[in-house]
């Protein structure tokens, strides 16, 4: 895989992190026709997202909870970074606070919005749709890993995504036109990349997602930069929305350490109880480079995928990039039902976020067993 190739996945999975938490929430209506949204918000979400792929994948299989907490870490940077769970800029900002953190926002987006649209959607998309298997689908629970290995099953959960995140795009009553016109303009950026990331595998074999990861340098490189866009943030974007007193950081370091330690146990466990990965795999020699001869290892696909369908062939991809801007269309005639459908879901999606989170804990200290 070319260092070009490399870059060019982490454009694609970066957009498709980008439309489904930004787009999808209508934080960001017009994510890819502004700059503050080109040249900061997508790198954000990027450089996170490309590391803690990178982190959970030293695992053989990352299993579902490993990957929430991984979304918890992501989520937590709307601390320092936005200060919105700190001093909200929705929702209620009179309600229960803990530790100095609003506890609905937080809620919302720590346990439903970063670790599900930001991170584990797009990764479960990137290897259903556009490279090999790395175990991201195999570590699911086997119902969903089942449906989401399917033809049907990828083209229902498409649909439930397209829908739901309709739904909360189509909350705020800016109107149907306003609604369609957002989403479809992101979508068709979106679709283009995809239909770029196909067209460049066209006759070559798919790498796995794991290939596309960067190497050990590399790694630095891209936490050194995510490092400049945490400090200049905190000073730049709503300093008056960071806590004077030191009780309300230390919660956060508190939090940070927790989900920090349970992340690494889960990845020790996982690497000592599946399928060991070379060294070579995990520390590549080059900087964006994959290592000379790829490890064998069960959980990802024994020999290089063959190119994929392209989007709009593949029923999964063509229901989402068409579902989406239509049903956001649809519900932006009825923003009130769009509201009542987006809170159902976080009164669903929180409550399990918090449980997969649990279950990391426990899994991170429990006797070995195999648990998926």
């Amino acid at each position: 895989m070319t260092r070009a190739d490399r870059l060019g996945f982490w454009v694609v999975l970066t957009a498709i992190s980008g439309l489904l938490i930004e787009n999808g929430t209508s934080s960001s209506p017009w994510l890819f026709f502004n700059p503050f949204g080109l040249l900061y918000v997508l790198p954000l979400y990027g450089l996170h997202v490309v590391l803690l792929a990178r982190a959970v994948l030293a695992a053989p299989r990352p299993s579902l909870p490993m990957l929430y907490v991984a979304g918890a870490l992501l989520g937590l940077y709307e601390a320092y970074v936005t200060k919105v769970l700190w001093s909200p800029t929705w929702g209620s900002t009179d309600g229960a606070v803990v530790g100095g953190l609003h506890v609905f926002q937080t809620a919302v987006l720590v346990l439903f919005a970063h670790p599900v649209l930001a991170f584990i959607a797009p990764l479960v998309i990137a290897e259903a749709h556009l490279v090999g298997r790395s175990g991201v689908i195999a570590g699911m629970p086997p119902r969903l890993a089942a449906a989401l290995g399917s033809p049907r099953g990828r083209g229902w959960a498409a649909a439930l995504l397209a829908f739901v995140l309709a739904a909360h795009h189509a909350s705020p009553p800016d109107g149907p036109l306003v609604h369609g016109a957002s989403a479809l303009a992101n979508t068709l950026v979106v679709a283009a990349l995809i239909w770029w990331w196909h067209r460049r595998y066209a006759a070559r074999p798919l790498p796995t997602l794991r290939d596309t990861l960067p190497g050990s340098r590399a790694t630095i490189v891209l936490a050194g930069l995510l490092g400049l866009i945490y400090v200049a943030s905190g000073v730049l974007i709503r300093p008056e929305g960071l806590p004077h007193q030191a009780g309300p950081h230390l919660v956060l370091a508190g939090i940070y350490a927790v989900l920090i330690a349970i992340l690494a146990r889960l990845i020790r466990r996982g690497r000592r109880s599946g399928p060991a990965a070379t060294h070579a795999e995990l520390q590549p020699e080059s900087q964006l480079e994959p290592p000379a001869e790829p490890p064998s290892e069960p959980t990802s696909d024994p020999a290089p995928k063959p190119a994929s369908l392209a989007p709009h062939r593949d029923r999964g991809l063509l229901v989402f990039l068409v579902g989406y801007p239509l049903a956001s269309a649809a519900l932006g005639l009825i923003p009130p039902v769009a509201a009542v459908i987006a809170v159902l879901t976080w009164a669903i999606a929180v409550p399990y976020g918090a449980w997969q989170l649990g279950r990391a804990a426990y899994l991170s200290v429990a006797p070995r067993r195999e648990v998926r």
